[in-house]
């Protein structure tokens, strides 16, 4: 089986091939790394396995790739492949569901706490000569303030749990998400206008499809309270950067973070890499050695099993080839 490796970040892919040289297979690694479609129709010739993380999978490469016929992902997020041209050719798209999980979770809070305790803003202002605590405005005692989660999947679930010992409330909408599958210290609001109303922090945990995209606008973040927060370690499209940037100005937002843009990296002339009540971490929340390692060899064993059994362990898309 010919795998190709199409774009990473890691220093190498020691690890990688370590796995599969264990399974008696070899790696192959794009040189130079895939950034485009056109990139990886010409390094993937024949090639039956796709290991991507950024590079994008589109129609065109399913088209122009009879042979393939597994794509993994050290990932939860495949919105790098286009499910469904991978429906349409048969070729199975696996990923990793849990990827990441605790670190994502933890990061969102942390980025909340701080928000809400003004860290940032003190680290600044000490560092520019001025000691007054009362300069950034009203602080809140965490245990009075409402932690809202958009979205209750495997992350949001993490950070809710996170979050209950340092906020009163915990509060989620999700409407994927069955009764009987609810969880256990997280409230469920009954839509995302609510959500939005009774929050005193938003966390934004969704998937970004066509239905989210830019979800969180001028109308949604009219509905929060005045001098709330607003955090988004998940995908930079879920919110419209012009609306997030007016409530900023306007007050109506007392501050945001952010882990994620669109694109990525962002513009550096970007009004909010700028703005002081904005703080920013540049897509690290999915982070840590551990949970590297972990992603990178469940995807390695996803195109192992795939190749001794017919299917990978985890996948979004059942291929039929």
């Amino acid at each position: 089986m010919k795998i190709v490796y199409t774009d990473w970040v890691q220093p190498d892919l020691e690890l990688e091939e370590r796995i599969l040289a264990a399974a008696g297979m070899a790696l192959g690694a794009a040189e130079p790394q895939c950034q485009t479609a056109a990139d990886v129709i010409r390094v993937a010739e024949d090639a039956e396995a796709l290991i991507v993380l950024y590079a994008p999978i589109t129609h065109e490469v399913f088209a122009a790739l009879p042979h393939l016929r597994i794509i993994s992902l050290p990932l939860v997020g495949v919105d790098a492949v286009d499910l469904e041209a991978a429906r349409e050719h048969g070729v199975w798209v696996a990923y990793v569901p849990d990827a990441c999980v605790p670190e994502v979770g933890v990061h969102a809070v942390a980025m909340a706490l701080a928000l809400v305790r003004h860290l940032p803003f003190y680290d600044r202002a000490v560092r520019e000569g001025r000691w007054d605590y009362e300069e950034p405005g009203v602080l809140r005692r965490p245990t009075h303030l409402t932690f809202g989660l958009l979205g209750c999947g495997r992350i949001a679930r993490q950070a809710g749990a996170s979050a209950a010992p340092s906020f009163g409330r915990v509060l989620a909408y999700d409407p994927y998400v069955p009764a009987e599958n609810w969880p256990d210290g997280i409230e469920r609001a009954p839509n995302i206008e609510t959500l939005f109303r009774d929050s005193d922090v938003i966390s934004l945990h969704a998937p970004i499809v066509a239905e989210t995209r830019h979800i969180v606008d001028t109308a949604l973040l009219a509905r929060m309270k005045p001098g709330s927060y607003l955090v988004n370690a998940a995908r930079g499209g879920l919110v419209d950067p012009g609306a997030l940037l007016n409530a900023l100005d306007s007050g109506q937002l007392a501050g945001a973070a952010l882990d994620v843009f669109e694109p990525e990296p962002p513009d550096m002339n970007d009004p909010l890499l700028h703005h002081a009540r904005v703080m920013v971490t540049p897509h690290a929340a999915y982070y840590s050695v551990e949970g590297d390692e972990e992603g990178r060899g469940r995807a390695i064993h996803n195109i192992i099993d795939f190749a001794r059994c017919g299917r990978p362990n985890d996948f979004v898309v059942a291929g039929t080839k």
